[in-house]
């Protein structure tokens, strides 16, 4: 472990825009390629840290165009060691221009390059680094399979069944009711009793249509049911946890802690699910995390599997690992390393910070915009 001042002397940032393998539809959107904001920081000791963000198409350039423009130039003779200094005045910097969205996702890929340097340094793999309460942790099935017909989706179970996966997430939202128990109960008859079954309506509800579709769909014993309602309304969200009895599950959309803090108080949410892409990266998740704990909530990380794995390990309400099957790095040519899953747990890499490794060639052939990097910090005094 470096026992003497460390100093970020380079930022460098990228984004890219990457086809998807195979096109996805939920009941909101269609996909048909990955986004990505990465960031790289070098230290004057030779050190270099890699963060980044992805979304399902849209934002990257934007999110590069306030890292270059705005925060790097901050960064540069900062320590990284300092990570909740750092994160706190970038967060109070870029607020004017919103509390989420485009100025989190960019403080999100820089959040997790400062976390991958912190625990280079310390010489720990990130999840030991953030607490390493265990070694592996659960992970789940997941896919965007709304589009498929229920005898595409019983064989997209099945062979996620036969990869050794115990529990299933499954998109609804069809227009009937009685089409997505069909095709629940259908997962339910290849999952059977003992399979973990969990339903996503990705907003798509109103509390009238809410009450009846999750009543109907309760026959198939669901988990829980992950953002029937969008996401700013939470006293709906309130009104249907009281009114059905099914867990729901909120957080896909939700930006920082105070947002949060509010589904809590106001007993709108029986599972939270941060995206560490889009509430500022792992500094402001744990604080998430840290609320649910308080409260009694566990935490269903949402997505970003490659980073989720390295904080449900260290966190011990963390329920599991979300593996959305075409959309991790892997999947889409991003990285060249499989994760480490089997029989239904994934173990994080145990190498020095967080141990993901691009295709950097392969991501080159799909640049949004053209690299840069900011080396001094004209404007601004650095944040150590």
């Amino acid at each position: 472990m470096r026992d003497f001042n460390m100093k970020i002397t380079r930022v460098i940032c990228h984004a890219y825009r990457m086809p998807l393998k195979t096109h996805f539809a939920s009941s909101r959107v269609k996909m048909t390629h990955r986004e990505l904001v990465v960031v790289e920081l070098q230290t004057d000791g030779g050190e270099r840290g890699v963060g980044w963000a992805t979304t399902a198409g849209v934002g990257a350039a934007a999110a590069h165009a306030l890292i270059i423009g705005y925060l790097a130039p901050m960064l540069v003779g900062s320590d990284p060691r300092n990570n909740e200094r750092i994160w706190q005045q970038l967060w109070m910097e870029c607020h004017a221009a919103g509390p989420g969205g485009i100025t989190t996702l960019a403080l999100s890929a820089i959040d997790i390059a400062v976390w991958d340097l912190k625990a280079k340094a310390a010489g720990e793999p990130l999840y030991r680094m953030l607490g390493g309460a265990r070694q592996s942790v659960d992970v789940y099935a997941s896919a965007i399979n709304l589009g498929l017909s229920t005898a595409e989706l019983v064989t997209q179970v099945r062979h996620q069944l036969a990869d050794g996966y115990k529990a299933f997430k499954i998109k609804v939202g069809r227009p009937g009711p009685y089409d997505d128990l069909e095709r629940c109960r259908a997962v339910r008859e290849v999952i059977g009793d003992e399979g973990v079954l969990m339903l996503d309506a990705n907003q798509k509800w109103s509390l009238p249509e809410a009450l009846q579709r999750i009543r109907i769909l309760s026959d198939v014993g669901p988990l829980f049911v992950e953002e029937p309602l969008l996401s700013d309304t939470i006293d709906p969200h309130a009104k249907l946890r009281a009114a059905t009895g099914v867990p729901i599950a909120v957080g896909e959309q939700l930006c920082n802690r105070f947002e949060f803090w509010n589904y809590c108080r106001e007993g709108a949410a029986d599972i939270l699910q941060p995206d560490v892409w889009k509430v500022g990266g792992i500094t402001e998740f744990l604080k998430i995390a840290a609320l649910g704990a308080a409260m009694g909530i566990p935490i269903s990380p949402h997505g970003a599997m490659e980073i989720s794995v390295h904080l449900a390990a260290a966190l011990p309400n963390a329920m599991h690992v979300e593996n959305i099957f075409g959309l991790n790095l892997f999947d889409f040519g991003a990285s060249r390393q499989a994760p480490d899953i089997v029989k239904g747990r994934i173990t994080p890499s145990d190498t020095p910070g967080h141990g993901v490794v691009f295709a950097r060639e392969a991501l080159t052939e799909h640049r949004l915009v053209p690299g840069e990097t900011i080396e001094r910090s004209p404007l601004y005094l650095p944040l150590a």
